[in-house]
């Protein structure tokens, strides 16, 4: 009886913890929905904008800008991308895996991190911290990266910072996020545009710049910094609210699945105690006719 008891508390309480998850999956779907449109609604743009400083580099000298520039002086910085709460599966597990052994290849580095699961980890490892963010709105404006990217520029063009990488959760689809590794600083105009240099190298004749070219690409590069930074902040949050909504419908699914198995061995429970009474019965009405 004591067993039955107990069983029917685990069912009640399984079934609670379905309730909750199922709910808080309902919750992660409507986030994830609009964090996914808005982390695609701006990738054309910044595409456009990789374009545009592919047609401006060919006309100007690569290193005559200071955030193309190389130096041996200061940190090598990470930003590290994570969130702000748990229940999202193993996205920040992988993230923190990769940041361990990114550390290992640069032991003479900061990190920069975005997110209070990052600050965590950060202090954990013992890691310098450069500076942190957190508590970012759920609907993101270039606003917010406006103090990110200001510490990241300042510390680069400083020479505090010897060169600034970004490690976060590529959004690929709801059910695929990987880890990226990007370098941002200092910025090489050939990973920016890839092999495209060559195949417009013939083209120069088609453009006309004003005021120049050089003072176009000064402009052109901060903003480029600024986008990259928001891109891989929204990827970041399509990420995290899809492996959230993922993890919350495993956890309903396992736990619907739990009510399942416990009310079978509840109701087999039971039926055993309602045999071992009939059991009872007959037995005291065959020895009471004797």
């Amino acid at each position: 009886m004591a067993n039955t008891r107990q069983l029917k508390g685990r069912i009640n309480t399984a079934a609670n913890i379905s309730k909750i998850t199922k709910a808080m999956e309902m919750v992660s779907a409507s986030k994830m929905r609009r964090a996914q449109q808005q982390a695609m609604a701006t990738r054309p743009y910044t595409r456009a904008i990789q374009e545009s400083l592919q047609k401006v580099a060919e006309f100007t000298d690569s290193l005559a800008h200071p955030l193309l520039a190389h130096h041996k002086d200061g940190k090598d910085i990470l930003v590290l991308f994570s969130t702000d709460r748990g229940l999202c599966g193993g996205l920040n597990t992988n993230l923190f895996k990769s940041t361990w052994m990114w550390s290992k290849e640069h032991p003479d580095m900061e990190v920069i991190v975005i997110g209070k699961k990052a600050i965590a980890f950060a202090r954990k490892m013992d890691f310098p911290i450069a500076a942190q963010f957190t508590d970012l709105p759920e609907k993101l404006t270039a606003a917010e990266i406006l103090p990110i990217s200001t510490v990241i520029t300042e510390g680069f063009l400083d020479h505090r910072y010897r060169s600034v990488s970004l490690i976060y959760m590529d959004f690929i689809n709801t059910l695929t996020q990987k880890v990226r590794t990007t370098r941002l600083l200092p910025l090489s105009l050939t990973d920016v545009v890839g092999e495209q240099l060559d195949a417009h190298a013939q083209a120069h004749a088609l453009y006309t710049f004003e005021p120049d070219a050089s003072s176009i690409l000064n402009e052109l590069l901060p903003y480029y910094l600024e986008n990259t930074l928001y891109q891989t902040l929204l990827e970041a949050k399509a990420s995290e609210h899809s492996a959230r909504m993922v993890a919350m419908k495993n956890a309903s699914d396992n736990a619907k699945s739990l009510v399942s198995e416990l009310k079978l061995a509840f109701n087999k429970s039971r039926q055993a105690v309602i045999t071992n009474e009939i059991l009872d019965i007959t037995t005291a009405t065959m020895t009471v006719s004797q």
